[in-house]
């Protein structure tokens, strides 16, 4: 296996890691995402500022919100800055459920974070952008040889 491989491996594996916890809380992802941008956040938001949070569609943020405000985890406000423009709000169910799964998530993340050397960090920290701006860089190039 190749280090690209070998990198991509890991990848999956890290997602493969988050997919299972998430499913364990028997929710969708797209309900998830709600839930921890409104935990993260520490407020209301509007569903824009999800999509916008996740790089992810309209559609599958407005139907997760659908289910969580069905089953009662979020509700809906009108903002009052842009009266168009609706709010996500958790509920207490839905602040209680964030607690015990986002909340323990987050966590988790920053023990394995905090686990690394002050060095081990600063690399990682590193590397990950010095790869997102090559990643951004060639993926730039693809939008220009097909316009």
């Amino acid at each position: 296996m190749d280090k690209y491989e070998q990198y991509q491996s890991i990848r999956r594996k890290t997602d493969d890691e988050w997919d299972c916890l998430l499913n364990h809380f028997g929710k969708a992802k797209g309900q998830m995402m709600i839930i921890w941008t409104l935990w993260d956040f520490g407020r209301p938001c509007t569903q824009k500022e999800i999509c916008d949070d996740w790089y992810e569609n309209k559609q599958t943020v407005n139907s997760a919100a659908k289910k969580l405000i069905d089953e009662g985890y979020i509700d809906i406000a009108p903002s009052p800055e842009n009266f168009r423009e609706k709010l996500l709000i958790l509920t207490e169910k839905g602040k209680f459920f964030a607690m015990r799964t986002v909340g323990k998530m987050l966590e988790a993340e920053k023990r394995a974070f905090a686990s690394l050397s002050e060095e081990e960090q600063n690399e990682l920290l590193r590397i990950h952008n010095k790869h997102y701006e090559l990643l951004k860089k060639e993926f730039d190039k693809i939008k220009g040889e097909t316009r």
